[in-house]
């Protein structure tokens, strides 16, 4: 990877924090009021990452006992599948003594490729705490069916090529409350698939030049905002709302999922897709602004990790992917998986709370549309190089579901491609991360032959 030094300001900020709607985040703890636990069990995998190449699994487990008493008990660990059958397990009778340190090294053979919970259990004389973590094997390898419809290419072209016989009606209005002396920011506005307008917030850098293009793609129910970069332009770019014409807004956000699901003609990611090939559309259109259309990237978290991968795919004028915790890949693994927790995440729940109320439907109605938009039927058209993050831990887009539609690239495709998997976090990719993602993009797009 080659170093850039990176100006004032920083040259893509991603802002991947604010593509998420559903990551929660505490008010941080001063650090006087934090309190030092008297015992606590540190898990550690054999593979950095979390990611065995191989079917041996090893782990260390650190029992640190800060009491002035032992600690004695048991600590049960286990080895489920993602589905929660129950794969192996050991069971440990221990003594941690006062103000000292114990440790265990369990080891498994797991024979299948996939992504298993490790379940730490501690039943000791004053700690009881169960700790969940997750672990892959030969994730690369995992191999899940293929649920794509038998017109699946004919219903995106008919979606295409309806979109095409929509006037745009570009409108580019500068905003000058929030240009600043180094970059000019417009609001642009412009029709979509059924006439819904839609807008996005391009930022383009007062030096004159010939830029590559980074359109960010919204999370679930995000606003995206004006983003400033130095190397690139950005399209910060919305998807319709929850409101098309001449229906009644949606109270809640998490029913955007919902509207029309019974209907895969209807379904509100239909247009939410085309949406997205309208901003390249918008692109093309004007190149007088310094945009490069050899040098397009787009990018997102979540909802506009998926929106990303569908646009690489259905749009060749794409050069660059970055998606992180893309949410409804493998629709079919995700409501197995997600059947088996308690509480049920979202969007499954939201599917059966949706079935409650429509006795006349069933979840087979649901897949039936979702087969049509899950990304993994997407992916075998990217032919650009995708950056895909993931958290290990995450419930709203398991990474089983995220590599079986990572697994369905072209050879060709996943040998320009790249994933980084995080076995300390849920549905968020870390700081360091999004910085690895503004240098790659720099490789890739800005600087592609230094």
């Amino acid at each position: 990877m080659k170093e850039y030094i990176l100006k004032r300001y920083i040259v893509i900020v991603l802002l991947l924090s604010s593509t998420y709607s559903f990551c929660q985040h505490e008010a941080p703890v001063k650090e006087e009021e934090k309190e030092a636990p008297k015992f606590s069990i540190i898990i550690k995998a054999g593979q950095k990452d979390a990611l065995f190449k191989k079917n041996k699994v090893k782990y260390l487990i650190k029992l640190v006992n800060k009491n002035a008493e032992a600690q004695e008990g048991t600590i049960k660990v286990e080895v489920r599948t993602d589905r929660g059958k129950l794969v192996t397990g050991s069971k440990y009778e221990v003594s941690v003594a006062a103000n000292s340190t114990s440790y265990l090294y369990p080891k498994f053979n797991i024979k299948d490729p996939g992504f298993y919970d490790l379940w730490v259990t501690a039943a000791l004389s004053s700690y009881d705490d169960t700790i969940r973590n997750v672990f892959g094997v030969k994730a690369k390898e995992l191999n899940t069916p293929v649920h794509k419809p038998a017109d699946f290419i004919s219903f995106w072209q008919n979606a295409l090529n309806e979109l095409r016989a929509v006037d745009p009606k570009y409108s580019i209005r500068q905003d000058s409350a929030q240009s600043t002396a180094s970059h000019n920011v417009y609001l642009v506005t412009m029709r979509s698939l059924g006439g819904v307008v839609v807008h996005g917030w391009l930022t383009v850098p007062r030096v004159a030049g010939h830029y590559p293009v980074l359109v960010g793609l919204p999370g679930y129910k995000v606003v995206l905002k004006p983003l400033f970069g130095d190397e690139f332009i950005t399209f910060q770019f919305n998807i319709r709302s929850s409101k098309p014409k001449g229906e009644v807004v949606l109270e809640k956000e998490w029913d955007y999922t919902l509207l029309n699901i019974d209907n895969k003609d209807n379904y509100i990611y239909r247009g939410a897709y085309m949406d997205c090939i309208r901003a390249i559309d918008f692109l093309y259109t004007f190149r007088d602004f310094g945009v490069d259309t050899a040098r397009i990237a787009v990018s997102g978290g979540s909802q506009g990790g998926a929106l990303a991968l569908v646009v690489a795919a259905l749009d060749h004028r794409v050069k660059a992917c970055i998606a992180d915790n893309p949410i409804y890949c493998d629709i079919h693994s995700l409501i197995e998986i997600s059947e088996r927790r308690v509480p049920i995440e979202w969007p499954i729940n939201r599917y059966k709370e949706y079935l409650l109320r429509s006795p006349h439907l069933t979840m087979r109605t649901i897949v039936n549309t979702m087969d049509y938009y899950d990304p993994q039927n997407f992916t075998p058209l990217i032919s650009c190089p995708v950056l895909l993050g993931l958290g290990l831990l995450d419930k709203l887009a398991p990474p089983a579901t995220i590599f079986a539609a990572y697994s369905k690239l072209s050879d060709a495709t996943k040998e320009k491609s790249e994933t980084y998997s995080f076995f300390r976090l849920a549905h968020e990719v870390t700081t360091r991360h999004r910085k690895f993602q503004n240098q790659w993009l720099l490789e890739k797009l800005a600087f592609p032959n230094k």
